[in-house]
């Protein structure tokens, strides 16, 4: 008989456990109907909300609020503010989030100077800027295919440690600049191919779980051009070129190319690019208020302010790019992926860049900088990882999925 009871008492604290009381430590925590960034939002939950945990895992919890929601909430949630993303506007519903004309104006000024007499955008993209090209089910088989006989992905991911990052705020003006970016490279459409686009953003969002930000949703858009360009943006956003596509030869060449533009994101270069052009921006306030005041034109000045400005910061962006290059692979490492396979695609891409030599050419450093990038990156490739079998390059899925 004391045994029985004993054994009932057994049971009643391992309920007691596991549906645990806690509450909610950062604002903007969303919570998806499964469990992955990938998964439709259910609800919003801001600091100090009571919610219970009804299952436990590292990365993902599921949890139902007072009200009696259910759902899985990313573990940063019950973290302090370090290390997590504030969604911001975009927290609820991050496709349904549009960008007022009056933001966009005032949060894509002193970008994109070159461009700016281009008025083509796509309105599609411009209105929704993200689209959920990821189906749960089918990532979840293509995760499975991708370790299946190999290591754990857990084991691929103990193999590189990421240090803590730091808070990440999307606020309305990195929303307003994001669409108005990828309306931009987008302007000529979009590809529509669903088993591409599925494809392409499994590989990244493969990649994404295995950054800091494992909550960031990605998407990826495939733009049709024949240039060559790949750009991610702050909300989690990456356009790349059908052409830039297809100089992906297999499946870990893209993959590390995308983890490069991920980098972007969870290492923030666009916000604190932003912030500093702060003052570039005051610049072109003042030339516009002598305009107003004097009846002059100083459109030449600011032309001429726009190039020193883009020289001045050539070092800077170079330092973006060669931390993103790093930050990258090990991405990519961490994911299973043959690393050697963003390098190699850099040198076909050097191999194409026009090497111009006209010192009035703002851009005129960008192959050689591309080259010193290369170099930088394989020695870091060779003094930090090792050549192991358990790498892929999964050549034959990249071909059967990308046209």
């Amino acid at each position: 008989m004391k045994k029985k009871i004993f054994y009932v008492f057994a049971a009643v604290v391992v309920i007691i456990t596991t549906l645990m009381a806690t509450q909610i430590v950062n604002n903007n925590m969303t919570m998806r109907s499964g469990k992955g960034a990938f998964y439709p939002a259910v609800s919003v939950l801001n600091k100090g909300a009571d919610v219970t945990i009804l299952e436990d895992s590292e990365s993902w919890k599921k949890i139902e609020t007072t009200k009696g929601e259910k759902g899985w909430v990313s573990a940063n949630a019950f973290v302090k503010v370090e290390g997590t993303i504030d969604y911001g506007m975009m927290a609820k519903d991050i496709s349904d989030k549009k960008a007022s004309t009056t933001m966009v104006t005032a949060a894509v000024k002193g970008f994109f100077e070159s461009k700016m007499g281009d008025k083509s955008l796509n309105e599609d993209i411009f209105q929704h800027p993200r689209k959920n090209y990821v189906i749960p089910s089918k990532y979840l088989e293509f995760k499975r295919n991708t370790y299946d006989g190999r290591w754990s992905a857990k084991k691929f991911q103990r193999k590189y440690k990421i240090s803590k990052p730091k808070p990440f705020t999307i606020d309305e003006s990195l929303f307003a600049v994001s669409a108005y970016v990828a309306a931009k490279f987008t302007a000529n459409g979009v590809i529509t191919d669903l088993m591409e686009l599925n494809y392409v953003n499994n590989v990244a969002q493969l990649i994404a779980e295995n950054t800091e930000y494992y909550d960031l949703p990605i998407c990826v858009h495939i733009a049709k051009s024949d240039e060559l360009f790949v750009n991610s943006l702050p909300i989690g956003v990456i356009v790349i070129s059908e052409r830039m596509l297809k100089e992906c030869k297999n499946e870990s060449e893209l993959a590390c190319l995308l983890g490069h533009e991920i980098s972007h994101i969870t290492l923030q270069h666009g916000s604190v690019e932003a912030d500093k052009r702060k003052v570039k921006l005051k610049a072109e306030d003042a030339f516009a208020e002598l305009d107003k005041t004097f009846g002059t034109n100083t459109k030449e000045m600011d032309e001429l302010s726009n190039e020193m400005y883009e020289r001045s910061i050539k070092g800077r962006k170079e330092k973006y790019e060669m931390e993103a290059d790093k930050m990258g692979v090990i991405y990519a490492y961490r994911a299973g992926y043959d690393i050697r396979g963003l390098s190699q695609v850099m040198r076909r891409l050097e191999s194409q860049m026009p090497k111009s030599r006209n010192m009035e050419d703002v851009t005129h450093w960008f192959p050689y900088s591309f080259k010193n990038r290369i170099i930088a990156l394989e020695k870091f490739i060779y003094k930090e990882f090792k050549d192991r079998d358990e790498y892929k390059k999964f050549e034959s899925r990249f071909n059967k999925n990308i046209h």
